[in-house]
């Protein structure tokens, strides 16, 4: 859990931000939609550096994204994998995971909504 100035991002804002990347790139990888959503909490300032004053000393770490929010971006993976709204491969090359496509446009447009 995110200490009480930061809120929690919840399976459906994930879920939207995982569509408008595959609205916009349906040929992807997973790493490339985990890196959308890293990067999201990190304009958001969820993940950053951070200065812990600890007794008479300070520690810096950079914040990390939550195990929470991992265990939320692959259930919403795994929910449209199932679905059938995306499809393993991109192409004959990379034809397995983590190589992604959208492979049902409509029922992409009707998540969210």
């Amino acid at each position: 859990m995110r200490n009480n100035i930061e809120m929690d991002l919840s399976k459906e804002d994930i879920l939207k931000m995982i569509v408008q990347h595959l609205g916009v790139f349906p040929l992807t990888s997973l790493g490339a939609i985990r890196e959308v959503i890293r990067s999201s909490l990190k304009q958001r300032g969820f993940i950053r550096g951070v200065t812990e004053h600890l007794s008479a000393a300070t520690i810096p770490y950079n914040r990390k994204i939550t195990e929470e929010d991992i265990r939320l971006i692959n259930d919403c993976i795994y929910d449209l994998l199932y679905s059938r709204v995306i499809t393993p491969g991109i192409n004959d090359d990379n034809q397995d995971l983590p190589w992604i496509r959208v492979s049902d446009k409509e029922k992409l447009k009707n998540i969210c909504i």
